[in-house]
């Protein structure tokens, strides 16, 4: 993978006509002529009897009709057969040389139904290059609006190295969109200071050395030093973390999240993590999402 602004992208169509992940990236595509979109249908329901030309010749037509709605040439059709959608789209992910996997978030009632589906949480967890949800593509055409990097500095498995690569993507990103970048990390005060809550790890804060309010704006101020970010652009919260970081996109208008996963995520810790599913629920811009597992 690379850290710069992603070149390639897989995008995963959906079978149905609203295509919100086709369309972010066809809008990327408008504003850089080098950046090269594969559209990935998998087709799952087939038996091994079936005619899989046919099969093809049908689905290449439609995406043809698909394609010259979008009145752009850099992007190209790949027609996948694999029983299981997800484990189609992460090999031609793997195998295909892309630098971003873009998917559709599911159009239902509450993010926990995003989760819940198999493919789009397989996905989401097992991609080796980082992925892309899209809620809405409309709307976010327009440049400006800020990009924020969730950071959780005082994780148990909070990964510096990952860090770094969410660093220089989002910086890229606001570049790219003509916006600001800014840093957050939210303290939950009930939980004993962290995301997760998990301190016991921690000998600074574990051992009462000093509060995690004051840990955790040591190192917000230390990131901010480091990477050149404005100390007004990094935001230590204070509440909830379903309430207090999509708050904070609302206030600055954010068209993106950037965040992480590792094992011990606050945010991708497991399916059943209602802080997590409420937060992306609440966030109405894309997620760019890094497994920190896949960082070479």
């Amino acid at each position: 993978m690379t850290t710069s602004t992603p070149k390639k992208f897989a995008v995963l169509l959906k079978p149905r006509p609203s295509q919100p992940a086709l369309d972010r990236a066809a809008q990327y595509a408008r504003m850089n002529s080098d950046f090269e979109i594969v559209a990935v249908r998998v087709i799952n329901e087939y038996a091994e009897t079936d005619d899989k030309d046919q099969i093809k010749v049908k689905e290449e037509a439609e995406f043809e009709r698909i394609r010259r709605s979008y009145s752009i040439d850099n992007i190209s059709f790949k027609l996948i057969f694999n029983h299981d959608v997800a484990e189609g789209f992460i090999k031609e992910c793997s195998e295909g040389g892309y630098d971003l996997a873009i998917i559709s978030a599911n159009k239902r009632n509450a993010i926990k139904d995003l989760f819940i589906s198999n493919i789009d949480s397989t996905i989401m967890r097992k991609s080796e290059v980082p992925v892309l949800v899209v809620r809405e593509a409309a709307g976010e055409s327009v440049l400006g609006g800020a990009v924020v990097l969730a950071i959780d500095f005082l994780e148990v498995a909070h990964s510096k190295k990952l860090d770094e690569y969410l660093f220089k993507s989002a910086s890229s990103f606001a570049q790219s969109f003509d916006g600001e970048l800014h840093v957050a990390n939210c303290i939950v005060p009930h939980n004993a200071g962290t995301m997760r809550g998990n301190i016991s790890e921690s000998r600074i804060v574990g051992g009462g050395i000093a509060s995690p309010q004051d840990v955790t704006n040591q190192l917000a101020e230390e990131f901010s030093k480091k990477h050149g970010v404005p100390l007004d652009h990094v935001h230590v919260l204070q509440g909830r973390v379903d309430e207090e970081i999509p708050r904070l996109c609302k206030k600055l208008n954010a068209r993106m999240v950037c965040m992480g996963t590792t094992p011990r995520s606050s945010f991708f810790g497991s399916v059943n993590s209602s802080a997590s599913e409420l937060v992306l629920d609440q966030i109405h811009g894309d997620v760019f999402i890094v497994n920190a597992a896949t960082l070479k």
